[in-house]
């Protein structure tokens, strides 16, 4: 039995644990100061990270929050985070989070998220699509339009990175998703991925309840960049069933695919499951490599070892799939980028039925949040937490990490899908990167940080290019 009482400062949870024949033990939580009737969620919004780590450095592994009427738990250690998406996976449901009304309109019944049922026999169908064999056969596409987009660049030159990035990622996720180039339609994606993460954004915040009402130049924007994307994704999808075609691209196999009884995904799956695996597929790459580019113009140290390193790997030529093994110091400084700005920085879940973590008694309906941004900070698990220091995973005690100590692609039954394509994608384009430029920037230059769907660069990543 949980009793929640309000007390000046904090918010108290009293967790009574039945055990027979003795004295239940009383444990008390505490929590920042609620308000009245918003509770935590004005907290949240204004500076979600700084919020998280107030929570976890004044309150401990479980803090109580209160999000409007929602209960919600923040859970801070890695034997929680384990049982929540993992052992006792089938109490929980994704949060109410992805059953807004953007996020439906955005991702339908993706693998994102969709639930039980649906969502097992999609993630089953899609899951040949991302057999290692066929992702090994996307690394020429990737390095090739990687040396397109670097005939582009010039020495001396600053630029955004992250939107350069952003760019050559949307041209791979077009391809490899489609066979097709950018259309012109959506040339500009990383533009409309920017009204997207805006449109996210707005969520959180009272606003919305007067934008449901009067949609304002942002949802509009959103809407019509939504209305050109499916336009293209239901177009090619009404060409392949037609024609038959088959170059080998994920919607070739996503069409091909059948279930037990022989049934193929409707257009409407098809879409879903498409975007979903855009705007991952966009996202996460594209922030792995520009955030590992930060951290490797702020250490001439780590960029010096990582250019020797695939000097010596490759020679001169241009990365392989088989070289991903040796490019060690490589997977290496794209772990330590990951560690300090997690594309996905916080993960949430909601109980379906009432389950035991940690001890804790987790009543239905209550919301569970993880973060990312927290665990990766961890002074108990990393040493020097806020400092880059890539060589920390070629160590042992990296493999003596508890689990979910680190968990940049979440984990448990849903773990990211396209996990190891967004790793070799990211291996691959660093690799070419460096092969042909190195990077600088001022001592004390700095990147604001914007958490949205993923945890984006506020105003992009300023680099000065170098021979």
């Amino acid at each position: 039995m949980e009793n929640a009482l309000v007390t000046g400062e904090k918010v108290i949870i009293e967790a009574k644990h039945l055990e027979p024949a003795s004295p239940a033990p009383v444990r008390k939580f505490s929590a920042p100061r609620a308000g009245l009737i918003l509770g935590h969620l004005p907290q949240f919004a204004r500076n979600p990270l700084e919020f998280l780590e107030r929570c976890a450095k004044y309150h401990g592994d479980v803090v109580p929050l209160r999000f409007l009427h929602r209960r919600v738990l923040l859970l801070n250690h890695p034997d929680h985070i384990e049982q929540v998406l993992t052992a006792q996976s089938k109490h929980f449901r994704k949060t109410i989070g992805y059953r807004t009304p953007f996020m439906r309109s955005l991702f339908g019944q993706g693998l994102l998220t969709s639930e039980g049922t649906l969502w097992t026999q999609q993630r089953r169908l899609a899951q040949p699509a991302f057999h290692r064999d066929r992702i090994a056969g996307y690394a020429n596409i990737i390095v090739q339009f990687a040396h397109e987009t670097l005939s582009n660049w010039r020495a001396g030159e600053r630029i955004d990175i992250h939107a350069a990035v952003m760019k050559l990622t949307t041209r791979v996720i077009v391809r490899t998703l489609f066979n097709a180039e950018v259309p012109p339609a959506i040339a500009q994606l990383n533009d409309a991925s920017e009204v997207v993460l805006r449109e996210f954004s707005q969520q959180y915040r009272l606003w919305r309840f007067i934008r449901i009402l009067f949609a304002d130049k942002g949802s509009r924007r959103f809407k019509e960049v939504l209305g050109e994307i499916d336009s293209f994704i239901y177009r090619l999808i009404d060409e392949r069933r037609s024609t038959g075609e088959n170059p080998g691209d994920l919607l070739s196999m996503l069409l091909a695919a059948r279930d037990e009884s022989g049934a193929g995904m409707s257009d409407r799956q098809l879409r879903d499951e498409l975007v979903t695996l855009m705007v991952a597929g966009l996202d996460t790459t594209a922030l792995a490599v520009s955030w590992s580019m930060f951290l490797l113009a702020k250490s001439p140290a780590a960029q010096t070892k990582i250019r020797a390193e695939i000097k010596q790997v490759l020679g001169g030529r241009p990365p392989t799939f088989t070289d991903l093994p040796q490019l060690r110091f490589t997977d290496a400084v794209l772990k330590e980028s990951m560690r300090l700005y997690p594309p996905a920085w916080i993960v949430g879940r909601e109980a379906l039925s009432e389950c035991q973590i940690g001890g804790m008694t987790i009543r239905p309906g209550t919301s569970v949040i993880m973060s990312q941004w927290l665990k990766h900070r961890d002074p108990r698990y990393f040493s020097d937490p806020l400092a880059f220091r890539p060589e920390r995973w070629l160590e042992d005690s990296a493999k003596a990490l508890p689990k979910f100590a680190y968990f940049p692609f979440g984990g448990g039954p849903r773990v990211c899908i396209g996990n190891t394509f967004a790793q070799m994608e990211s291996s691959l384009t660093l690799a070419c990167i460096l092969q042909q430029f190195g990077f600088s920037c001022a001592p004390n230059y700095d990147v604001p940080l914007w958490p949205s769907i993923t945890l984006q660069p506020q105003g992009g990543i300023w680099l000065q290019l170098e021979a």
